[in-house]
């Protein structure tokens, strides 16, 4: 399988995992997400692509997800150039990437939690291309810095992150996205489609919870979801 696929594939599901840093960024006593949260959060994805000198398509793709999400949770496709012109900018900018985390951390008052998930959430583009560079990691000091997370929190989130995408990242080599959606190798675009829609309704948790299913068989089918998505989502980077 191209290793780009796997790449984006362990992408999904990382930031899947990570991606309830905004559904509520500060805990303590600040507004709802908004979009000074979704320019600062670009600004510090910014500066890490760009620590190693080029944005991999790995990471544009990373990044693309984000703005769609961003977008999604604000209810405002429009602000989507408005959050790349963020991204371009910060990019090119002289500004550290402490004094941006350090500006945000004061400006909504985050918390220990908040940072930490803020950290994992960055985390992500870090390994997009499927490494953790030495200029990546540099970027990230800085951040945790300016946010004001320990030393030791901070090397825990790097070792664990790192043990947890290498499982994920091998788990995803070992596994065919036409054998978990039931696919022969030479099936259309269309039937991909038509099969991944079955399969998603079949197992989606809420259609099973409606018909009276076990939380047992609730979770199980949550799990083998993901496992769906994931292989659609690599089949249609491949053939749409």
């Amino acid at each position: 399988m191209n290793v780009f696929l796997i790449l984006i594939a362990a992408i999904v599901i990382f930031y899947a995992l990570s991606k309830g840093y905004l559904k509520n960024p500060a805990l303590q006593g600040a507004s709802k997400f908004d979009l000074n949260d979704a320019k600062y959060i670009i600004k510090l994805l910014a500066k890490i692509a760009k620590s190693d000198g080029n944005v991999s398509k790995e990471e544009a793709y990373y990044i693309s997800i984000v703005l769609d999400d961003i977008c999604l949770k604000l209810g405002n496709s429009a602000i989507r150039q408005e959050l790349k012109d963020t991204f371009n900018a910060a990019k090119q900018s002289k500004e550290s990437a402490f004094g941006i985390a350090l500006e945000y951390k004061t400006l909504k008052n985050l918390d220990t939690r908040s940072s930490v998930n803020l950290i994992i959430f960055l985390l992500n583009l870090a390994y997009a291309d499927g490494e953790f560079s030495s200029a990546e990691r540099d970027i990230l000091n800085e951040i945790c810095d300016g946010l004001g997370v320990d030393k030791y929190t901070k090397e825990g989130l790097f070792a664990e992150f790192d043990k947890e995408f290498k499982v994920k990242f091998q788990t995803q080599i070992s596994k065919d996205p036409y054998e978990i959606l039931g696919l022969s190798k030479d099936a259309s675009f269309e039937e991909i489609k038509k099969q991944y829609r079955k399969l998603a309704r079949d197992n989606h948790p809420d259609f099973l919870a409606g018909s009276g299913a076990d939380e047992k068989l609730i979770s199980e089918a949550t799990k083998k979801l993901q496992e769906i998505n994931e292989a659609y989502e690599i089949l249609k980077k491949e053939k749409a």
